[in-house]
């Protein structure tokens, strides 16, 4: 099982270049070494042609040469170019002593490889129209020498082009590959809820029918998550009526005279009711945040929402004595839906003034950047761990079950967040002591 799998975590692009890398230093190895070998051999026999070569030309220019069994040098007097040209004597004759090499006297005409004086030399017997025998002996370590020079001059262009064609081969297989890495860039730079069909112009034929498959699948989740907002449209505004309803029956059941024991249950009837009627509300709100972007973004004052904002909570903050605002006076324009920026910011200071102990304080402070208005919320209750703070985002999620609240605002919070191109952050209020909640916000400027 490790095998396959090892070769499924591999990219096709990795394959690819690693299955052409290999073919081609495979063939060029192949072709380098038929290419040395043949070389080297084609040496030879140019230079077995030479002595042959040079034993015709003494034949028809009858070149004389010392009757005594002298020789000479011939193709020139350097050691890399030295070819030996001798009498051979006769039949019977014992060898001259002025010869250069001791040649046997029966030597058949042709080629013949022979030891002399400890070293191996190439020896070319030409028979004379008188009768005589000429000797053209070239050195074989001489001659392998010359051969081997030839066969690696030979090699040396599979040597240079080899790694060119490797080096061209990782730029074609790049380039080939580009449309597939803008294609998952593109994929993963899209949010959770960007479920657009992807371009299918600029791609390759073979890809297009995997796009076109992924792109049905979009369209089938995008058709799945409509359909859950409206159930959950739906559910809650049916819920709406019959929770009404029932709040108005418990308040006409209120002004009846009942005992104590009645009129404590009656007011757990009440408060159960309250809080499926803000569980009801929370649930349109995530609906609606969940929708796809309608209205388009427009400039608007940060700090007259936050104003308006801050005037609806402040009695909640009195009840609880805890300090309530914003640090600074500077405004600061961004580009948003001034609607469910509120909506949102509402949410988190609702959020930072429940979880506050009473005395403490809820702080706002506004930054401008260039491009971004920071907005951080702070606040001195027990704070979030670092290990929740991902968690606490998603819808019912609630870090102590039994504590207060739904588990919806933070779900809300983001699904606007993403909708007016917000970043959202958590941090800790207090690093030191790891109390407090920070939440920053970056909010795109006008």
């Amino acid at each position: 099982m490790a095998g396959p799998a090892g070769v499924m975590k591999r990219s096709l692009q990795a394959q690819l270049s690693l299955a052409l890398t290999a073919a081609i230093l495979v063939v060029a190895l192949g072709a380098g070494g038929f290419g040395f070998v043949t070389a080297y051999r084609d040496s030879i026999r140019s230079q077995d042609d030479l002595l042959m070569q040079v034993g015709a030309l003494l034949k028809h220019s009858g070149a004389a040469l010392s009757l005594e069994g002298a020789g000479m040098a011939a193709a020139g007097d350097e050691h890399d170019s030295r070819v030996t040209v001798q009498w051979l004597p006769d039949p019977g004759d014992p060898p001259a002593d002025a010869a250069p090499l001791p040649l046997p006297a029966d030597l058949a005409e042709g080629f013949h490889t022979l030891l002399l004086h400890h070293e191996y030399f190439r020896v070319y017997v030409q028979a004379l129209p008188n009768g005589k025998r000429l000797a053209l002996a070239q050195e074989t370590d001489l001659r392998q020498h010359i051969a081997q020079r030839s066969a690696w001059r030979a090699l040396w262009p599979f040597v240079v082009l080899a790694p060119l064609l490797l080096l061209a081969v990782q730029r074609i297989i790049k380039r080939l590959f580009a449309p597939l890495q803008a294609l998952r860039q593109e994929i993963d730079s899209r949010g959770e809820d960007d479920l657009q069909p992807i371009a299918e112009r600029l791609l390759p034929r073979e890809v297009q029918a995997f796009v076109a498959a992924i792109n049905g699948l979009l369209a089938r989740v995008e058709a799945g998550m409509a359909a859950q907002r409206r159930f959950v449209a739906d559910a809650a505004h049916e819920l709406r009526t019959p929770l009404t309803a029932l709040s108005l029956q418990a308040e006409r059941l209120g002004r009846a005279p009942m005992s104590e024991t009645a009129r404590e249950r009656l007011t757990r009837l009440e408060t159960g009711l309250q809080r499926a009627r803000q569980l009801v509300t929370q649930l349109l709100a995530l609906a609606r945040a969940q929708t796809p972007a309608g209205a388009a973004l427009q400039p608007c004052s940060l700090h007259q929402v936050l104003r308006e904002v801050i005037e609806e909570l402040l009695p909640l903050a009195q009840c609880k004595q805890i300090d309530l605002g914003l640090d600074g006076e500077r405004d600061a324009c961004v580009l948003t839906q001034p609607q469910e920026l509120a909506q949102l910011l509402r949410n988190l200071i609702d959020n930072a003034i429940a979880y506050t102990p009473a005395g403490g304080a809820v702080s706002l402070r506004m930054e401008r950047h260039a491009q971004w208005v920071a907005l951080e919320i702070c606040d001195t209750g027990p704070g979030i761990a670092a290990s929740e703070r991902e968690r606490v985002f998603q819808p019912f999620y609630r870090i102590d079950p039994s504590g207060q609240g739904s588990g919806l605002g933070l779900a809300i919070v983001q699904s606007i967040a993403r909708r007016l191109g917000v970043t959202l952050r958590l941090e800790a209020a207090d690093p030191a002591q790891q109390s407090g909640l920070r939440v920053r916000l970056l909010i795109p400027g006008a």
